[in-house]
């Protein structure tokens, strides 16, 4: 087991429009910049939260302020793990591109581990912005910049659920203040509301900041609901449009519970694009799943 330790698995190549990152750690969709919004969401999630932090009174607010700068946290920690994520790339069985730079016949079969597989058996779909083969396809999100489908779905449901939560907080702790700052002597039985004129820059910050979470609430967390009743049905978005399923069962579905808890306990299984080099050569064969724990238990590679 020695040797195995020493192996590291890595993203040798480009896929499509992925491309290797951190030294082969991850890949990332290099895609045109009108369809990667990513670090449009990264400033859109923490510069309103930065905002919120600088007015709220720590006094008064720490315990909604620390929430808050959780979330921010978790956010952004998400948004990176559904952008960086290989989102589940199998290899096609065709030409990659047309002849003479003509448009690729479309993609029907794909190859895992030599063998031919329709698409439909791994609710597989190339998405043309990332040029791939993504298993179980969802959709592709400009949000995070990246395809979203089996390795990665978790993730960026748990990136919007973070955001809808980060809008609530600060939007209801915002409200909470204003209405407070307007009350005599912090009596809200007697509001008096002050003079248009007399209004801080501070409150009217924080009256933008209501209004901003207010349709990020309204379009983030709409689009939460949708994804939660996806998974209560165990359906893909890409499924849903297509209505694959309108006229017939959907065999994936076990009901809404089963379907959920599928959902959160899943493991994200390895990526098919990976490569495991290191030790004595770098062609070394993949272990089994038997062999990916050493003595103590401990994992023997390094997983991606």
């Amino acid at each position: 087991w020695g040797r195995t330790r020493l192996m590291r698995a890595r993203f040798l190549q480009a896929h499509g429009r992925h491309r290797p990152r951190c030294h082969g750690r991850c890949l990332q969709a290099d895609v045109e910049s009108e369809h990667n919004a990513a670090p449009a969401s990264a400033a859109l999630i923490t510069v309103p939260t930065v905002v919120f932090l600088v007015l709220m009174p720590m006094k008064s607010y720490w315990m909604l302020i620390v929430v808050a700068l959780a979330l921010l946290v978790l956010s952004l920690y998400y948004l990176l793990l559904a952008m960086l994520t290989e989102p589940g790339i199998l290899e096609v069985d065709g030409p990659q591109q047309g002849d003479n730079g003509r448009r690729r016949p479309r993609v029907t079969h794909c190859v895992i581990e030599g063998e031919r597989h329709e698409l439909a058996e791994y609710r597989a779909k190339m998405c043309r912005q990332t040029e791939n083969c993504v298993e179980e396809f969802d959709h592709f999100c400009p949000w995070v910049g990246n395809a979203v489908g089996r390795r990665n779905y978790r993730y960026f449901v748990a990136f919007v659920t973070t955001v809808s939560f980060l809008a609530l907080v600060v939007g209801v702790t915002s409200c909470i203040h204003l209405w407070a700052s307007h009350t005599v002597d912090g009596d809200a039985r007697k509001p008096e509301s002050k003079p248009i004129f007399r209004t801080s820059w501070a409150e009217v910050a924080l009256l933008v900041l209501v209004a901003y979470t207010f349709i990020v609430l309204c379009s983030v967390c709409g689009l939460l609901g949708f994804h939660l009743r996806l998974i209560s049905i165990n359906q893909t978005t890409n499924e849903s449009i297509r209505g694959t399923y309108f006229n017939q069962k959907n065999p994936y579905d076990k009901g809404a519970y089963l379907n959920c808890v599928q959902f959160a306990t899943r493991p994200i299984p390895r990526s098919r694009v990976v490569s495991f080099v290191g030790g004595a050569s770098n062609a070394l064969r993949i272990p089994t799943d038997e062999e990916q724990a050493d003595d103590d238990g401990q994992p023997a590679i390094e997983m991606i």
